[in-house]
């Protein structure tokens, strides 16, 4: 059976895959027909993308590269995936993330996210260091130190006001005992 290709105006749609890590998803996308690109700030996790899609037999683009500062041209991409990468940092950081996002969407392009709520078990667990953002002091994750910021209803709706069509929906998730609450909003928009 051929591969279908993930197809807008007669070539395949470019994907960028924000914080790609070990590539699953762009893995996926290029299975789908999506042409794909992954960045990560991550040399070690571009590694392990890059041996993961070594057997595949097309090509997939890498960068090393931050989320606040994308090294393509405006209107490369039309659709943007970023799955649990924009919290990891301030307010500011994330708004910028976002706005670099939406440079790179083509015209009608789309973006689908996903980032933490403020009722994550994560949010309040360490040094406050501006609204609904803390420096983690748990020890129960490999997020020890990390910077987050966590988002109310009210924030999805300011952060991504330059966006049309924004969809959004709360999902949650426990632990096995039922102590943590993995709480995430799942977004979804177009430029």
């Amino acid at each position: 059976m051929g591969r279908r290709k993930a197809v807008q105006d007669g070539a395949a749609v470019r994907l960028l895959d924000i914080g790609t890590g070990a590539g699953r998803h762009v893995q996926l996308a290029a299975e789908l027909g999506f042409d794909p690109c992954g960045i990560d700030t991550s040399y070690v996790g571009l590694r392990h993308a890059h041996e993961r899609m070594a057997s595949h037999e097309c090509r997939v683009r890498f960068a090393q590269a931050s989320m606040l500062q994308l090294p393509f041209a405006d209107c490369a991409f039309g659709l943007v995936l970023s799955f649990g990468t924009f919290y990891y940092g301030t307010a500011d950081e994330m708004r910028q993330a976002i706005a670099e996002t939406w440079r790179v969407l083509v015209p009608k392009g789309s973006l689908f996210a996903v980032l933490r709520t403020i009722d994550d078990y994560r949010c309040g667990r360490g040094e406050q260091t501006g609204t609904n953002t803390y420096r983690l002091k748990i020890s129960d994750t490999n997020e020890y130190d990390t910077v987050q910021h966590f988002l109310s209803a009210d924030d999805v709706t300011r952060y991504f006001e330059r966006f049309s069509d924004l969809r959004f929906e709360k999902t949650e998730t426990t632990s096995s005992n039922r102590t943590r609450i993995d709480s995430d909003w799942l977004i979804s928009a177009t430029k």
